[in-house]
């Protein structure tokens, strides 16, 4: 790969389906996407939790950046650095931070998750880059029509965060611990929205525990780049829900916070081990803050 980050846009881009219909196997014999020649990583990621992403998209971009610093000019290991979109606007969606809007993340999901062509992306999906094979699509493009775009992403940018639980005496000091071992760095614990159209999210204080940039995050979970993200650099996650969630980290190989904390590396290297060298009770104490997000 080198220094230039390949997407594979002639070969249809970096997502690469698992399965296909059976017009499709019948017409190419195939049960899933071939892989093109050349590819070096092949990465899984699971579903976003996408609750809050209304609050997140109106985050002005001053505020993203106000936490930027690659050069680790403050000497605390952590050198966060914005992403970009090919046309130079900040990024923010998506485990490499590199869609700028909810409205561009909501829209390109349709087409590049699940095949449904829209205003927006138009164009059918590819099969290692060739063009569908006549007759094995047979729906009219667009399949999703403009306005089912609007329903959609008003659904998702009004789904709220859900409301963290009562804290324990232990888990009010497990988040004092949670800001000791320096999670809170990245994890930054309110962001403050700008102006918006929707009352709802203007100029509210968000509990989003992320601070949006890309962070090195070391060997162990590298997979691929994506714009300006290297292999091993992915966006903080928001902690929001946390508590409702089975599976952690972009592609899930966590099944506990716990197991998360013990994955992190690269910039994270001191959180982990501080974490790993607590007392048994602080280290309780935080797991149980956790589990009120």
């Amino acid at each position: 790969m080198g220094a230039v980050c390949d997407q594979l846009a002639a070969q249809g881009g970096p997502v690469f389906q698992d399965s296909v219909t059976p017009a499709l196997h019948a017409a190419l014999g195939i049960d899933r996407e071939p892989l093109p020649a050349g590819v070096t990583t092949v990465a899984a990621r699971t579903t976003p939790e996408i609750f809050g992403f209304g609050f997140l998209d109106a985050i002005p971009d001053s505020v993203i950046l106000s936490y930027a610093d690659p050069d680790d000019r403050d000497h605390d290991g952590i050198s966060g650095r914005p992403n970009r979109f090919v046309d130079g606007r900040l990024g923010r969606f998506g485990r490499k931070a590199f869609v700028p809007t909810l409205r561009e993340f909501n829209d390109a999901a349709f087409q590049v998750e699940i095949g449904i062509t829209n205003p927006s992306v138009p164009l059918e999906g590819t099969v290692t880059g060739q063009p569908l094979p006549p007759g094995t699509d047979p729906a009219p493009d667009p399949e999703l029509n403009a306005h089912g775009l609007e329903l959609t992403d008003a659904f998702v940018r009004l789904l709220a965060p859900p409301a963290p639980l009562k804290q324990s005496r232990e888990a009010r000091h497990g988040r004092d611990v949670f800001t000791q071992v320096k999670c809170a760095g990245c994890h930054i614990p309110a962001l403050r929205t700008g102006d918006s159209p929707i009352e709802a999210l203007r100029y509210k204080d968000v509990a989003a525990f992320t601070d949006l940039l890309l962070h090195d995050m070391g060997p162990d979970l590298a997979d691929i780049c994506f714009g300006l993200a290297t292999p091993s650099e992915f966006r903080t996650e928001p902690l929001m829900g946390l508590r409702l969630r089975s599976h952690f980290l972009h592609d899930g190989r966590a099944k506990t916070p716990e197991q998360a904390i013990d994955l992190h590396g690269g910039e994270a290297t001191r959180s982990r081990e501080l974490f790993r060298a607590l007392p048994a009770a602080d280290r309780a104490a935080l797991l149980a803050f956790l589990k009120t997000l």
